[in-house]
């Protein structure tokens, strides 16, 4: 499916509203780029109509069918960057991709963000560190961050996009824009009509998780079902 008009530019100006204005933006359809606003802290050079390079952000999601995050040097395009890239799978567009390309400076903010064996979260005005593996799924309800153990939940002070970066990634997967889940706590792997499919967690109340569009492919690349 070819990427209308009217889609583009409604993904753009959905986009502009949540990005910083040093983020470049690249949308690209099947092997080509067709759209592409570059900042003023790091331009790629990229025209429409420009084929995707092998080995570039982009072309890693649109071959895993998941988002990809990473750091590039400036082999490719001639300048270090760091991007974010995403299949457009929820607009039904299978074959195109939305990239962000983040100047080093801002990213590095990201990578800064400490990696321990523990997250703190805030439970009766205390603070305990809970060790990685009691860490049942994170949420994000109403701008809070929760972290769920197998018994209690806790609030944490990082976005779900931060945790992303701090947890190991083969172990705590995103699988919904509200959603973290250790997949060591899943029990079971549902259908479900309303997603692609819901994730039952080890807790005390069973809980059921969905995967969205977005998601799903990853996922199942890395349960291997």
């Amino acid at each position: 499916m070819d990427i209308p008009f009217e889609n583009l530019s409604g993904i753009i100006k959905a986009i502009s509203r949540i990005l910083p204005w040093d983020v470049s933006i690249a949308i690209s359809e099947h092997n080509r780029f067709v759209y592409y606003q570059p900042s003023s802290s790091v331009d790629l050079k990229i025209k429409p109509g420009d084929l995707l390079k092998e080995g570039s952000v982009t072309m890693q999601a649109l071959h895993s069918g998941g988002p990809i995050s990473m750091y590039m040097e400036e082999d490719l395009y001639g300048v270090p960057y760091f991007a974010i890239s995403t299949p457009l799978l929820e607009l039904g567009l299978e074959r195109s991709c939305l990239t962000a390309v983040i100047p080093p400076f801002l990213a590095n903010e990201i990578v800064k963000l400490p990696r321990h064996k523990f997250l703190i979260g805030k439970s009766d005005e205390k603070w305990i560190p809970i060790p990685l593996k009691e860490i049942a799924y994170i949420d994000s309800e109403n701008g809070r961050t929760r972290i769920f153990t197998e018994d209690d939940q806790y609030i944490n002070k990082h976005t779900l996009f931060e945790l992303e970066w701090m947890l190991p990634r083969n172990q705590y997967v995103r699988c919904h824009r509200a959603y973290i889940v250790n997949v060591d706590k899943i029990t079971e792997i549902l259908p479900d009509f309303h997603s692609t499919f819901l994730l039952s967690i080890k807790t005390k109340g069973k809980t059921q998780i969905p995967v969205s569009q977005r998601y799903a492919s990853h996922l199942r690349r890395l349960m291997g079902f």
